[in-house]
């Protein structure tokens, strides 16, 4: 069993874990800006293993509205939670689980707005910034997500079930046999969906995919924020020993974002 829970205060440079059956690498990293400042990360990553499962959620906080880093962190957790419920019958239906993920993300949103309204805010904050919050803090805090499940289903082969769940344009990269086959997910990237403490769903419907419904034996998958959306060029994920030059080259973009990785395979 492991697992792995980003600290939104430090890094986590690209790390290998092997854990029967997965194969791994893993990363996080506050944005230039955000480490000059020693201040809080607005992504959050976690994953666990356990047996022959593997559960993630990568949720990338807005920075618009207010604290993006706690509706990151809430439902992260949150969903880590539901994503342990089912057994592996429930996750080859997709729209069963779609409808239950929904229905969920509706149900957590009054514990969600109450943790946002009783978030302090530091005495030392200018005023002309402190109102501003304030503002933002009426309508929530956002975090878009990607989380799933991957089950091994026979202890011979390397076949599992696959299940995804995702809102936002975090990055969902799929392989069979070194062949990226990303398109049958038909996952457009929409940086205009999110999950609202205040609204739940916002500007769409949450997209689902399990391995169940396509004729492909996938043995890979990736998923990282778009703060590392400098590797989307590559048909092939870059290996070990150039990640962390990708995620130097990314955080010292004018542009530079939070990153969050996790690269798996079995």
């Amino acid at each position: 069993m492991f697992s792995f829970l980003c600290d939104q205060r430090s890094e986590t440079p690209i790390k290998r874990l092997y854990e029967d059956p997965f194969s791994c690498l893993y990363g996080y990293a506050r944005s230039n800006e955000t480490q000059q400042h020693n201040d809080v990360g607005q992504d959050y990553l976690i994953f666990k293993i356990d047996e022959r499962s593997c559960s993630f959620v990568l949720c990338d906080g807005v920075s618009l509205s207010f604290c993006g880093d706690i509706a990151a962190k809430f439902l992260s957790h949150k969903l880590m939670d539901w994503l342990k419920r089912f057994q592996l019958k429930d996750l080859q239906q997709k729209d069963m689980m779609k409808q239950r993920l929904e229905t969920y993300l509706n149900e957590i949103v009054d514990e969600a707005t109450d943790l946002v309204e009783k978030q302090p805010l530091p005495r030392s904050m200018p005023v002309l910034l402190r109102d501003v919050l304030e503002e933002k803090r009426k309508q929530g805090s956002e975090a878009m997500f990607v989380c799933g499940r991957v089950d091994m289903i026979s202890p011979m082969t390397n076949e599992a079930n696959i299940f995804l769940a995702w809102c936002g344009d975090s990055r969902i990269r799929l392989w069979e046999k070194e062949e990226e086959i990303t398109s049958i997910l038909r996952h457009d990237l929409n940086d205009k969906q999110r999950w609202s403490t205040k609204r739940g769903l916002v500007n769409g419907d949450v997209q689902t995919f399990v391995s169940s419904d396509v004729d492909r034996l996938i043995d890979r998958l990736a998923v990282y924020s778009d703060g590392f959306h400098i590797i989307d060029q590559f048909k092939e994920i870059p290996s070990i020993e150039f990640l962390p030059y990708y995620m130097s080259k990314s955080l010292d973009s004018p542009a530079s974002d939070d990153i969050s990785y996790l690269d798996l395979l079995w």
